[in-house]
């Protein structure tokens, strides 16, 4: 039943946008049942709740809600924005919520941690209406960033929690998780992970509310609840937030199947398993396939993981023998399960990740599971062979791994070589100069064969690392890197400062007017709204400028001359400087110039005194191919993934690859422009 949701090829699945959907409007299709991931079951119970404001900051494993609810937001009376951050995100649904609306907040783990601030005052003062904060941990890493338990934050915050064990639950809890905000006026946290996010099932939908009927948005003063201004309003606050709690907790254990138990099969009530989140599905997977061997095993499944079930897990844990407790990372509800043996008086022991060997670094697996359920069982001592694998080994279904590389004619591929560059021209080695890099697509210029960036924190954080470098004594050039929509997210307060303190640094902007990575969502530079309308357009030189930067100048990274000797330039000047390099993402395959791009192999010296060959080795473009035959190596150009950049004809020492005009191989060319027409 639960193993159909976690096939391994969803669990590390990159795709963000639901392209592969031939209608947009998937959601709202008639019919009994939904074909749904995690993501879009969430996006469907919001729906059917009647949410009015749903806001989100790009970021996989989260991304497919929001975009689920984009192209229903007119035909549904709803607002829904890619927000220029996750703060903002998070303060635009308060808002809606104040205002006695149904709103929605999305993101992954790591705007959790963006959103932080505001996250705590929001939760004291509590909302109006009701406020859902859907956040996804990416358990595993496959998308990168640091591997979080998020679950810490709604104990840091008093706010209920609820986690779903499969996109099923993830849809009834996001309903659940409406009707308890709206009954208690508490924000609650639907906390999913990679695995439930990303697993596909068929589900059975409800009915989609009508808002004829809903009262008009309004907000009524009221300081005291609504300011921090006095620390007596804040205690009552925090008072008033734990009450909300304790409410919430009540309507959970009402709740049909957030909480279920089930007794052993046969045999005395000895054993038990507590488990929570995507875990359950592994526990059932193997409770189905072998019955006889864990029938003698008790059953807690905790979908309302804060504040837990304490009566129902009081009851379950008493009389028993020996418990096994399944969670992700950290041993939070384990150590709950510790606590609350210890006031029952009762000496039961606990297998988990004080004892039994489960880790706290990575997923979980059903081969794990067996492996815990085996020591529960006393079969075995301690989970051993799969705990924490140091390299995972890729699944089966997977395609053979290779590098993350740009694609084919990305400009950030073309500013790094122009950086690479102008490093050597100014007599530098490439690993003496520094450049701090960023989250998103400019990040991949860590890798080979441009090696360019050399750390990577947290979106914006590029710039202040550099200045504390720089600011540090370290005297050789300094450079941070970030894209468009990572100014926008949070690089802008950071240039402020360097500007403010002074520092001779460069601020390399690789500005594609679009959020790549994550989608091709828009940011706050693409000249259009989430929904495709057209709007503002900001303009990353002028808030440069407003920040007090003198020296900035706007840069063709197809233009590598020119852009290599902007960067040497910006390297030298006596403050901060910043280059922004303007060109779109080739993501879609569109031609970069008119022209083709062949190799002249009388000319190509590779293997003949062309030892390097730079057009391979040092560009790391996909559409140059290296191939070797009897005679010496050949070099190719793949014309079904080439955009004609022409990169690789700069890099080539001896003229050898040429852009061809259009005339000439006007056949040639023809059916190279019908694959791109095809492909955009």
């Amino acid at each position: 039943m639960y193993a159909q949701y976690i096939p391994e090829i969803f669990r590390g699945a990159r795709s963000a946008s639901i392209a592969w959907r031939p209608d947009l409007n998937f959601l709202t299709t008639p019919g009994k049942r939904l074909f749904l991931t995690g993501d879009e079951a969430v996006a469907r119970a919001a729906l059917e709740a009647g949410v009015d404001v749903a806001t989100g900051y790009p970021g996989n494993p989260s991304t497919k809600t929001i975009t689920a609810l984009l192209p229903l937001a007119t035909a549904h009376q709803m607002t829904v924005e890619w927000s220029v951050n996750e703060k903002v995100a998070l303060e635009v649904a308060a808002g809606a919520a104040w205002a006695g609306k149904r709103s929605l907040v999305t993101m992954k783990m790591s705007g959790i941690n963006v959103m932080a601030d505001s996250l705590l005052s929001i939760a004291h003062s509590g909302v109006r209406g009701a406020l859902v904060i859907y956040a996804v941990d990416d358990v595993g890493t496959y998308y990168g960033m640091v591997e979080q338990d998020s679950r810490h934050y709604a104990r840091l915050a008093t706010l209920p929690l609820l986690m779903p064990a499969s996109p099923e639950e993830a849809y009834q809890m996001t309903l659940l998780a409406y009707r308890i905000s709206a009954q208690t006026g508490a924000p609650v946290f639907v906390l999913a992970t990679t695995a439930v996010a990303n697993a596909i099932t068929t589900m059975k939908a409800g009915t989609i509310r009508n808002r004829v009927a809903d009262a008009p948005a309004n907000f009524v003063r009221d300081v005291r609840k609504f300011t921090k201004a006095t620390p007596q309003w804040c205690l009552e606050q925090h008072a008033d937030a734990l009450t909300r709690l304790e409410q919430a907790g009540e309507l959970c254990s009402q709740e049909e199947g957030i909480n279920r138990t089930w007794l052993p099969v046969v045999g005395p009530r000895r054993l038990g398993v507590v488990v929570s989140g995507v875990s359950y599905a592994y526990l059932e997977e193997l409770r189905r396939h072998n019955p006889e061997r864990y029938a003698e095993i008790a059953v807690l499944k905790i979908g309302q993981v804060h504040p837990l079930p304490r009566q129902t897990l009081n009851v379950f844990l008493a009389g028993l023998e020996r418990v096994l407790v399944l969670e992700e990372l950290e041993p939070l509800v384990e150590t709950e399960v510790l606590a609350e043996l210890a006031e029952m008086g009762q000496r039961t022991a606990v297998v988990g990740k004080r004892r039994g060997g489960l880790p706290r670094v990575g997923d979980y697996s059903v081969d794990l599971v067996e492996q815990a359920l085996a020591v529960l069982l006393e079969e075995t001592r301690e989970v051993q062979a799969l705990a924490v694998p140091a390299n995972r080994p890729a699944p089966k279904l997977l395609p053979m791994q290779r590098t993350l590389e740009f694609c084919p004619g990305c400009p950030h591929r073309m500013s790094y070589y122009a950086l690479n560059q102008a490093i050597e021209r100014l007599g530098f080695a490439q690993d003496e100069v520094i450049t701090t890099g960023d989250i998103g697509c400019t990040i991949i210029g860590m890798n080979a064969p441009l090696d360019t960036c050399w750390t990577e924190v947290s979106m914006g954080a590029s710039l202040g690392i550099a200045q504390g470098m720089k600011q540090a004594g370290i005297v050789r050039p300094i450079l941070a890197a970030m894209g468009d929509g990572t100014f926008y997210h949070n690089g802008i307060a950071a240039l402020l400062n360097a500007v403010q303190a002074r520092v001779n640094l460069t601020l390399l902007i690789l500005d594609n007017s679009t959020s790549a990575m994550t989608g091709m969502q828009p940011d706050a530079g693409s000249g259009r709204r989430a929904d495709g309308e057209p709007s503002v357009r900001a303009n990353i030189a002028l808030l440069a400028r407003g920040c007090g930067v003198e020296y900035i100048r706007r840069l063709d990274p197809y233009q590598l001359e020119e852009t290599t000797l902007a960067l040497q330039e910006a390297m030298q000047y006596p403050g901060v400087s910043v280059l922004i390099a303007e060109a779109p993402c080739t993501t879609p395959g569109k031609l970069v110039r008119p022209q083709l791009v062949q190799v002249d192999q009388e000319a190509c010296m590779a293997g003949r005194g062309c030892a390097d060959t730079p057009c391979y080795h040092k560009v790391g473009c996909p559409s140059v191919l290296l191939s070797l035959d009897d005679i010496r190596p050949r070099l190719s150009i793949d014309t079904a993934t080439c955009v004609s950049c022409g990169l690789c004809a700069a890099a080539c020492p001896f003229d050898a690859i040429k852009q061809t005009r259009v005339e000439e191989e006007q056949a040639v060319f023809s059916i190279v422009s019908l694959k791109h027409l095809l492909q955009d």
